[in-house]
């Protein structure tokens, strides 16, 4: 059974089928109108450029420098989100026939945010006295670093997602849905999103004024939807509202995107033909493209993103699957050099775990990630750091579990922290080496305390009851795909079949790791593959007839496209 484009424009009579109408119900979307909107968002529907807080005053701004022929420079975060947003604006800009400077900060040396260091080395030969400078994804939490960039001569606009910081914003034009009195305050636009109403908002204003030299009509936004898509489902945003419209709309545009190096980038995931999913997102192509972040080469993504020649985009796409194979190698060994300094102790006593020593910082979110999944208790990973001052410290990341915020928790240790950041779920931080000691005291209590009062109810482990060869026909997949982007505010459906009848399984990958089904269907059977499972491949050859979860997912293989099921648990 082959995944067939979708007609997504289709707005007319809805015919649900049964099974979906509960999970529908189940996440409020009710209603002839409602469930319209949700099945076929439309770019129509989206809230106007206008609505957002400083949009007006920062459009007229750029107009004034790029009808003047100064320098604009793009600044952006180290992330897919960042630096989607950044080649948007780049390629947006090269449009209009205006270069622009960009920058991507090394993660390792440089770190997060505005560096002024960068700025000064500049000044006087790529940065002349009058500049403009534009964040993206970034910069909120910057204030004391743009006064410094305004003395130099440098306007700025920071476009960013993050929440504003208790110490204050700075004072320039802010671009953030977080702000009060914006239009945008209840959405939660990804960094690329907010880069994206810019440009849109200068397209319509520029398309006002005679003297424009680029026609807007030769300037389509769409293709830039592709971006917002990369960086909305990379940043694991809530896919609601705004978001769900430019990333269905992303989505679609990606499968035939007219950027060289997009369409490299897809041939090296393998990816071709049929929908891209949020899932080709989440696990193939985000990935990929923060691996050049993680091992100090993000500004290896934005070349390919902005290169207009197909062989030079081929050759920069081969080098980001080589860093890809790189950082999955130094992943791998992390884990292990993880797992060989936890005791048991911490997890029994502590109900959190801490790794540190010769660890990569690049990697260490990746560890902990996997360390909450093995433990089911917080996690953090130190990479030990010599800074130029000569001081030593540990530079961290940290995960965590539902139930226990592990910002609120590191903010409760914040005598021993030098600086930390970050969200309920992960979370950045820095300790000296000489407060590591108090610091890890002081966050087992912490823990220890978080665990006995987290949530105890437990949360259904699916979605809808229904079996696999009733769901895995071609009307309900081609329905299924409406349901489509799937992330934060609007999660993979689960399915439940009680009674899965296997009739054929062995183990696949390295170390025999992963779990390959084949799985009785009405008419043909389906292949399955269950991801860490490799372990049950025993009970599954004893006993065949399963109780599964899974999802139906697309499987790409060798050019070809085709569903399959990934088996959750059994």
């Amino acid at each position: 059974m082959e995944p067939q484009k979708g007609d997504n424009s289709a707005r007319q009579c809805i015919q649900i089928p049964p099974m979906f109408k509960e999970l529908l119900r189940e996440r409020g979307v009710e209603g002839e109108e409602t469930v319209r909107k949700f099945l076929f968002p439309h770019l129509s529907d989206l809230p106007q450029p206008g609505a957002m807080k400083n949009l007006a005053e920062a459009v007229r701004l750029v107009l004034q420098y790029m009808t003047s022929s100064k320098q604009i420079v793009i600044w952006g975060d180290y992330d897919v989100d960042g630096t989607t947003g950044t080649a948007l604006l780049v390629n947006f800009f090269s449009e209009f026939g205006v270069e622009v400077v960009w920058h991507i900060p090394n993660r390792m040396t440089e770190g997060y945010g505005l560096n002024i260091d960068w700025f000064m080395a500049r000044k006087g030969s790529i940065l002349a006295d009058n500049f403009l400078l534009i964040t993206v994804d970034c910069g909120i939490s910057n204030a004391t670093q743009i006064e410094k960039i305004k003395r130099m001569g440098g306007a700025v606009i920071v476009t960013d997602h993050h929440n504003l910081p208790e110490d204050g914003i700075p004072n320039c034009l802010i671009l953030n849905p977080s702000q009060p009195s914006c239009g945008f305050h209840k959405e939660q636009l990804a960094g690329v999103g907010v880069a994206f109403y810019l440009a849109a908002g200068i397209r319509a204003e520029h398309a006002t004024r005679r003297d424009s030299g680029t026609s807007p009509g030769q300037v389509n936004l769409k293709n830039y939807l592709a971006l917002v898509a990369l960086g909305t489902i990379a940043d694991v945003v809530d896919l609601t509202a705004t978001n769900r419209i430019l990333v269905r709309a992303g989505l679609e545009a990606l499968a035939s995107t007219p950027f060289p190096g997009l369409q490299e980038l897809l041939a090296s995931c393998d990816i071709g033909g049929g929908d891209i999913t949020s899932e080709d997102i989440g696990y193939l192509i985000g990935p990929k493209m923060n691996a050049a972040g993680r091992l100090g080469e993000s500004d290896l993504v934005v070349n390919i993103l902005i290169e207009k020649n197909r062989k030079r985009a081929k050759v920069l796409a081969h080098k980001l699957t080589e860093l890809n194979e790189q950082r999955r190698r130094i992943s791998a060994d992390n884990l292990e050099t993880a797992l060989n300094a936890i005791s048991s102790s911490q997890v029994e006593e502590n109900r959190c775990v801490i790794a540190k020593g010769e660890l990569h910082q690049g990697v260490a979110g990746i560890v902990a990630s996997r360390l909450v999944e093995m433990y089911g208790v917080p996690a953090m990973v130190f990479a030990e750091k010599n800074m130029a001052n000569g001081l030593e410290i540990y530079v961290g990341s940290a995960r965590s579990i539902e139930g226990m915020n592990i910002l609120a928790m590191i903010s409760r240790c914040s005598k021993w922290i030098d600086r930390f950041g970050g969200h309920e779920m992960a979370a950045g931080l820095s300790v000296s080496k000489e407060n590591m000691s108090g610091f890890e005291a002081a966050f087992a209590v912490v823990a220890r305390e978080c665990w006995q009062q987290r949530p105890q109810t437990k949360k259904r482990r699916f979605d809808v009851e229904c079996s696999v060869e009733q769901l895995m026909t071609d009307e309900n997949m081609s329905f299924f795909k409406l349901l489509e982007p799937f992330g934060p505010g609007n999660l993979q459906p689960v399915f439940h079949d009680n009674s899965a009848r296997i009739v054929d399984s062995r183990t696949v990958g390295k170390g025999s790791e992963h779990l390959h089904l084949t799985i009785r269907g009405t008419y043909a059977n389906l292949q399955g593959i269950g991801f860490s499972l490799g372990n049950r491949i025993v009970d599954v050859q004893k006993d065949p007839e399963r109780s599964m979860l899974y999802v139906p997912t697309i499987n790409r293989f060798r050019g070809n496209v085709s569903w399959q099921v990934r088996v959750i648990d059994l």
